[in-house]
């Protein structure tokens, strides 16, 4: 299946990538209205996304996203709530996982 992943530089070790839980996924919806607004769906795209990042040798680190630990991160960090915004949480957790070793 043809993604629309872009390559990815030579010295990128890993990709973290947002990682949510089903169960939140309402409240997601509530939060940002350009959610994909089938959990089911949105699951089935990431792990063909996953699939073809590793195909290419990317390790892929899943970042569990708790919508109150990111609302939290969010208020704090200027309060948005947006792709931009979870985007940045995943890229601070995908670091300090990268360096709590």
């Amino acid at each position: 299946m043809a993604t629309n992943i872009p390559p990815m530089p030579s010295n990128v070790r890993s990709i973290a990538l947002a990682w949510l839980r089903k169960d939140e996924w309402p409240r997601w919806l509530e939060l940002d209205p350009q959610f994909q607004p089938d959990y089911e769906h949105w699951l089935r795209r990431m792990n063909e996304a996953v699939a073809e990042l590793q195909r290419r040798g990317n390790k892929v680190n899943k970042i569990d996203v708790g919508i109150d630990e990111f609302l939290e991160w969010s208020r704090v960090n200027g309060g948005k709530v947006d792709t931009h915004t979870r985007s940045a949480f995943v890229a601070y957790k995908g670091m300090r996982k990268e360096t709590d070793h």
